[in-house]
């Protein structure tokens, strides 16, 4: 049986079939050119559609009655309480930790430990697998495993312990992203989660591994650099209806499979829009829906038909024509919002002020970080750190001039956001530990905390505890306006 990317035009299927000219036995079984019958291509698709269904219908089955219930309020919008709280977390980081012991032997995993143990045992990383995988610290630790692996395959040993950054990227990869094939929209759902679509038919003519980088890169910043999205999930949207269907039919799904099992994206939601009465899309949708986690494909919904008919389906699940960002008169897409994001990514990541220098004074940054294991104090501090030349718009600057600084204004919004739920904790020690946690988000995002030293007229980086300080005193500012506020409402 020859490779899933040896082709570029063929059907993926489990069971062999004989269709018009065209047989498919396994999973990749190239076609020869040929066209159908009309008529015979729509009974196929419509027999194809029941196999789809049959599907879907089956991965519901697999799960257990409490996590069928869950799925389904999931897939319309039903977003849980968040369940998280100290002690919580610290039990199921450790049921983590003590899997990962048990299965990284002789893996990619074990080798970047090895590396730098500090970025592997971040809390804040491994918490992104926990919340990936609905708080299952048997399926975090396994995909923790092939996420290295995937890192590994994608870019190399040298980058297996590094934030990706554009910096990272190839032109090809550059192209794919900027594209607009894959983007984060920034309207959500009706349960305020976020949307990403996929509009198949914008990717480039460029070999799968560009998009799949590319992908990559924008997967993880965005989960990352926002403690919400990793919280309530996200809602992916696939569009693939007229001249947004794959121009290459399933090329690159073994990519594909090992990517989405390698990420820890929280699916709220699956959808695909595809053009009805074509065969080719269904056996082309069922063949992404088979790569997916069972728990993702039981929240999967399939959508066939014009604009206007996936438009009034997705409303059903609480995603509005608003999200789609595409143009009702000519279909043409609107980028606006996806090019904004990516020249704001540029300015952040690309800045000149980050060659090797300033990516090895990351790496110091995260060698100090308190997670190598949980009981290391997290009041560490790192030798100062000159920078040569002036700090960048994501980096968060001290001293009170700077408070409409782009990156402590972005800070000051990551800190309201999570200002209930520091309110709820009650030890000094987790208080700190919390404050800490924020710190490693900020600088896993590419951020850095910076003060100006007159005595040598440069910019120098902060101790980590000073991070963490300054964190921490703006939590217990935002406290302090919220009760000012709540008592003029009284009087």
């Amino acid at each position: 049986m020859s490779s899933l990317d040896d082709h570029t035009d063929f059907i993926f299927d489990t069971q062999p079939c004989l269709v018009g000219n065209r047989y498919c036995a396994g999973l990749s079984v190239a076609f020869p050119e040929g066209v159908f019958n009309q008529e015979s291509a729509k009974l196929d698709a419509r027999k194809e559609k029941e196999n789809l269904d049959k599907h879907l219908a089956a991965s519901m089955g697999k799960l257990s009655v409490k996590d069928r219930e869950a799925a389904l309020e999931e897939v319309h919008g039903i977003v849980k309480k968040d369940p998280e709280d100290t002690y919580f977390l610290q039990a199921h980081l450790q049921a983590m930790k003590d899997r990962l012991n048990s299965i990284k032997h002789g893996t990619v995993y074990e080798k970047a430990e090895a590396i730098d143990p500090c970025f592997v045992s971040s809390r804040g990383f491994r918490l992104l697998f926990l919340r990936g995988n609905r708080y299952d610290p048997k399926a975090a630790a396994e995909q923790l495993v092939k996420h290295f692996d995937l890192k590994f395959s994608l870019f190399g040993s040298g980058k297996l312990t590094k934030a990706i950054t554009l910096l990272d990227l190839d032109d090809n990869d550059r192209i794919c992203l900027e594209s607009g094939f894959f983007q984060i929209l920034p309207q959500k759902d009706a349960a305020g989660r976020t949307i990403a679509l996929i509009l198949p038919g914008l990717r480039p003519d460029i070999a799968m591994k560009h998009a799949v980088r590319a992908v990559y890169y924008l997967c993880m910043t965005t989960l990352q650099e926002s403690e919400e999205i990793q919280k309530k999930g996200i809602v992916k949207l696939c569009y693939a209806v007229g001249r947004y269907k794959a121009r290459r039919k399933a090329s690159g799904l073994a990519q594909i499979a090992k990517f989405i099992s390698s990420i820890p994206i929280p699916y709220g939601g699956n959808h695909f829009c595809f053009d009805a009465n074509d065969y080719l899309e269904y056996v082309y949708c069922r063949a992404i829906i088979l790569v997916l986690p069972t728990s993702a494909a039981a929240k999967t919904r399939t959508h066939f038909g014009s604009y206007m008919e996936c438009v009034y389906a997705l409303r059903g699940y609480g995603i509005t024509e608003g999200s789609l960002p595409l143009s009702l008169i000519d279909g043409h897409p609107l980028l606006h919002n996806h090019i904004t994001w990516y020249e704001q990514r540029k300015k952040l990541d690309l800045d000149p002020v980050r060659p090797n220098d300033v990516s090895s004074l990351r790496e110091a940054l995260l060698r100090t970080q308190d997670s190598c294991n949980d009981d290391r104090a997290s009041a560490m501090a790192c030798p100062s750190l000159t920078l040569k030349a002036g700090p960048r718009s994501g980096d968060i600057l001290f001293g009170r001039e700077h408070q409409v600084h782009t990156g402590n204004i972005r800070l000051k919004k990551l800190l309201v956001e999570h200002s209930a739920e520091y309110e709820k904790i009650d030890g000094k020690k987790e208080k700190m530990e919390f404050a800490q946690n924020l710190v490693r988000q900020m600088m896993a995002s590419g951020s850095r905390f910076l003060m100006f030293d007159q005595t040598i007229n440069a910019w120098t980086d902060v101790s980590d505890k000073m991070a963490r300080n300054k964190v921490s005193k703006t939590l217990r500012n935002i406290r302090r306006s919220n009760r000012i506020i709540e008592a003029k409402k009284r009087y």
